[in-house]
């Protein structure tokens, strides 16, 4: 029944995906970046000056993590890591001050997304705040960038969006 229930969420990725290249998957690697292990979750952290919107959509996002895992993470305001986290870190290039901030740090080429109203990228990347080792980024070129970037790896692991949603 579980193998049943797995066939069918790949088989909904496929056909509802948002058209991104899949990132997700169900089972760990040394290359991959653990959502939840061991049932806890890596914590979502923003900052607070980014959009109202995108702060909505990240308790949407971190809800359906919930529904796929049985486990929510936590969701924080944040202006630098925590020591040994391994964080989501979610934000708008420009508007957020802790994407900045990762940015900066990291050397992270957005090139592919300035300037595009509703661009985005997600990927993991190293040591992007001081003590955190490693974290995985989701960060829009605008509100509707962030946004989709976080309804987007909603729908590939499963969660299909029932309504639109506006911000």
């Amino acid at each position: 029944m579980a193998r049943l229930i797995l066939t069918l969420l790949l088989l909904a990725v496929q056909v509802f995906g948002l058209g991104q290249p899949s990132c997700v998957a169900f089972q760990s690697s040394n290359s991959s970046f653990p959502v939840v292990t061991s049932g806890t979750s890596a914590p979502f952290f923003l900052s607070s000056d980014d959009w109202p919107g995108v702060h909505r959509a990240a308790l949407d996002f971190a809800s359906d993590i919930q529904k796929v895992t049985g486990v929510k993470p936590s969701v924080k305001n944040a202006t630098s890591g925590e020591a040994g986290s391994r964080p989501i870190i979610i934000g708008t290039l420009g508007r957020s001050s802790l994407i900045d901030a990762v940015v900066n740090a990291t050397s992270l080429d957005v090139s592919s997304i300035e300037g595009l109203w509703e661009g985005f990228i997600s990927k993991q990347v190293s040591n992007p705040l001081p003590g955190v080792d490693s974290a995985y980024v989701i960060i829009g070129s605008s509100k509707r960038g962030t946004i989709f970037g976080m309804y987007d790896l909603s729908e590939q692991f499963g969660v299909c969006q029932p309504f639109l949603r506006l911000y």
